[in-house]
């Protein structure tokens, strides 16, 4: 009945006989301890830690749309995104598009842009999330689409229908984000160019400009539409300067400003009574304006190749007291300007540099320029949302209880 056990563990420091006459019970329960205490000075403990740290600032990208050089021009077909915040990554991978894009406009999350392409006669949907270009919106054979602006809740954009080489479009198009399909055509004046629609999301303001493009017949002309968006109706046309190709509208929704690109002039509406004041003169062919959201009181317009100008500004109008300061120089040929989503910085697209240049609002300074080949021409600036990162941190120890201490 009895149990002989003998256990020599010089390794922990134990020397141990247990008599012949000892239980076998308490001998298990011996050895389950001697074993245990053994073990527990090479433990090894291994600890993980995951760490959520607070969101990254989001990233500010800017896509502008490529209509090709030289012998090329008109036949581009591409969207750069580009990485503009600091220690961003400049020009990405292109994106496709159709002919000539002419004009975007990405929806106020962010998640997509719209891409009008005057060639093409249709509307490209990028999804800016995934990188991927979505199937094309056609409009009409001869449409010719040209600026493009979408509502505040976004879900309608409403496309100008300049009209095709040959052709004087006179409609604006409206299509559903949530089906990304066209609605009935509104009416409005001849060559449709340029179009913003106020914050509160009632009504749009459409340039006129006539025959503005190469190859259309008919006079150009000289007013602005304001259309009623809760009934798609136009309203009376207001006189502005000569050809409107551009239109942007202050934060607060009481004034529009339109570039007279042929009348080296901005003119004011007050949206209050759609009466537009006196024009305000500025050096060169005024083609697009911005209105940074930090600093409503002033209007950034990009002033293309002209008589006056042979190199290309930007003009800076006190919307306080509608005077033009000092142009600045940018880049040749500026077709585009849009502002930063925190409108700190004016972008502008330089198509005769091949450049996009950063401008300060509030050094109203130039920053260095970012090459672009391919013929820069429109562009729309937004945000990238970044996720909350995540830090893994693994601690490992060794030792237990039986651990031996170094002695004092």
């Amino acid at each position: 009945m009895g149990l002989r056990v003998s256990i020599t563990r010089q390794h922990c420091g134990l020397a141990m006989r247990l008599p012949r006459h000892v239980l076998g019970a308490a001998a298990v329960a011996l050895l389950t301890i001697v074993a245990a205490g053994c073990s527990s000075a090479t433990t090894t403990t291994t600890t993980t830690t995951t760490t959520t740290l607070p969101p990254l600032p989001p990233e500010v990208y800017a896509y502008v749309t490529m209509v090709g050089t030289g012998a090329s021009l008109g036949l581009g077909h591409t969207v750069v995104p580009v990485g503009v915040s600091l220690g961003g990554n400049g020009p990405e991978a292109p994106l496709g598009a159709g002919t000539y894009p002419d004009a975007i406009a990405v929806t106020p999350d962010g998640k997509r842009a719209y891409v009008t392409n005057y060639t093409s006669n249709s509307v490209t949907p990028l999804d800016l999330v995934t990188g991927k270009v979505l199937p094309s919106i056609p409009l009409g054979s001869t449409a010719g689409p040209a600026g493009i602006a979408i509502t505040p809740e976004g879900k309608t954009a409403y496309v100008t229908d300049a009209g095709a080489a040959g052709t004087l479009g006179d409609t604006i198009t409206p299509i559903d984000l949530a089906t990304d399909k066209t609605l009935p055509p509104i009416t409005v004046g001849p060559g449709p160019q340029g179009i913003a629609i106020t914050p509160d999301g009632r009504h749009a303001y459409v340039t006129d400009a006539g025959a503005f493009v190469p190859g259309q017949t008919g006079a150009i002309a000289s007013t602005v539409t304001p259309v009623d968006l809760s009934t798609g109706k136009a309203l009376s046309p207001i006189p502005v300067g000569n050809a409107p190709t551009a239109i942007a509208i202050t934060p607060d929704g009481a004034t529009a400003l339109v570039a007279n690109t042929n009348s080296g002039s901005v003119s004011p509406i007050d949206l209050t009574n759609d009466k537009a004041g006196p024009p305000i003169s500025v050096q060169g062919g005024p083609i697009s304006i911005a209105i940074s959201p930090a600093e409503p009181t002033t209007a950034y317009v990009a002033d293309t190749i002209s008589g006056p100008s042979t190199t290309g500004n930007v003009t800076l109008i006190d919307l306080t007291s509608d005077t033009a300061g000092a142009p600045i120089s940018v880049g040749k040929n500026p077709q585009a300007i849009a502002m930063s989503p925190d409108g700190t910085t004016a972008w502008v697209v330089c198509y005769g540099s091949r450049t996009l240049v950063p401008l300060s609002t509030k050094t109203h300074r130039p920053g260095a320029a970012i090459h672009l080949p391919g013929g820069p021409y429109a562009i729309a600036v937004t945000q990238r949302s970044s996720s909350s990162p995540t830090v893994t941190t693994t601690t490992t120890a060794k030792g237990g209880s039986g651990s031996k201490k170094k002695k004092g």
